[in-house]
């Protein structure tokens, strides 16, 4: 999981039919010294973003906490029964939209 910030929008005429209706976000990760005042040995990324799946109504400018791999997959899932795997072909999911935050370097 990582914190980052909607930097945009992404949409396309044509998805996979499992994604088809799903909003897609375009999120920039946090560096160390985003969320410090501890500055960074390396500056923080200006062009790296992921696209995300998004269920829960981010928008641009939003912070939020986005989850990879399964666990992308099972936010996006509807209630699935025991074992059987999410059918979404996705890598990143917005799984929280961030309220505030405390951090202590």
């Amino acid at each position: 999981m990582f914190l980052g910030k909607v930097i945009g929008t992404v949409w396309s005429t044509v998805k996979w039919k499992q994604i088809e209706g799903l909003k897609l976000l375009l999120v920039r990760p946090y560096s160390l010294a985003d969320l410090t005042d501890v500055p960074a040995s390396t500056p923080a990324p200006t062009h790296d973003a992921v696209v995300c799946a998004d269920v829960l109504d981010a928008g641009v400018g939003d912070e939020v906490v986005v989850a990879y791999g399964h666990a992308a997959r099972v936010a996006v899932a509807e209630k699935l029964p025991p074992g059987e795997q999410p059918p979404y072909p996705i890598d990143a999911a917005i799984v929280a939209i961030i309220d505030g935050k405390n951090i202590t370097p």
